[in-house]
């Protein structure tokens, strides 16, 4: 089997097995794949930059990603650390057709990342009057309002127990397989501020603490922290 027809047919598996495209047929799942490819990502590389104009859709198939702002201090600003099998870039380059419409974010690869690349033009040309297609363009759109709305109250309105407690409750895996420093990096805390509210949580009884990792002891007692 060549190379090209092997890649052909990884392409077809993938794109069939993304909950946006599971309504196309054989045929157009064939039509995506010629407008589809694969790039790799090291860890550290960034796969691009805040109010750079994307040609591509983005579909992270495996690794981390950690999407961010750099403020007017040239300070990074986190905003959320993306898995494998979710969406990078989608929503506007799905939807609009105007030019200068840059990224609102950077992305990096927080560990060696493979990536999907759609070209959004020919998949607007192709695909954007399918009913089916738009439904799932709308499901992302609402998946990303969630996503902004987490983000406000983490930035906004929760103090550090609340966005410690709310991590724990909606992402423990996450939390157990990060380091301390990472953890407070992505809450925009002190990671001494961390260890304390750690130590306040196993006192109170609403976690306890195993080889480093967090077991959940009083679920609804943390989601009443910052609810």
């Amino acid at each position: 089997m060549g190379e090209a027809v092997y890649m052909k047919q990884n392409l077809h598996q993938n794109l069939a097995e993304i909950d946006m495209f599971k309504s196309l047929n054989e045929d157009e799942l064939d039509l995506l794949t010629t407008i589809s490819t694969y790039k790799t990502f090291q860890n550290g590389s960034t796969l691009f930059y805040e109010k750079e104009e994307l040609e591509f859709i983005y579909f992270l198939l495996e690794g981390e990603v950690k999407l961010y702002k750099v403020d007017r201090f040239d300070s990074e600003i986190f905003l959320n650390r993306l898995k494998e099998k979710s969406f990078i870039y989608t929503v506007s380059n799905m939807c609009t057709f105007a030019n200068g419409r840059g990224v609102f974010y950077s992305a990096e690869a927080i560990s060696d990342c493979r990536v999907l690349l759609i070209n959004a033009k020919k998949f607007q040309s192709l695909f954007m009057t399918k009913p089916e297609i738009l439904k799932s363009i709308l499901e992302e759109s609402y998946k990303s309002i969630l996503q902004l709305q987490y983000i406000l109250n983490r930035d906004i309105v929760f103090d550090g127990i609340a966005k410690v407690a709310y991590m724990i409750c909606n992402d423990l895996e996450s939390f157990n397989s990060m380091k301390k420093h990472e953890i407070a990096y992505s809450l925009h805390l002190q990671p001494e501020t961390l260890s304390r509210i750690l130590k306040k949580l196993v006192r109170n009884k609403y976690i306890e603490l195993e080889k480093g990792k967090v077991m959940t002891l009083d679920k609804e007692g943390l989601k009443e922290i910052y609810e």
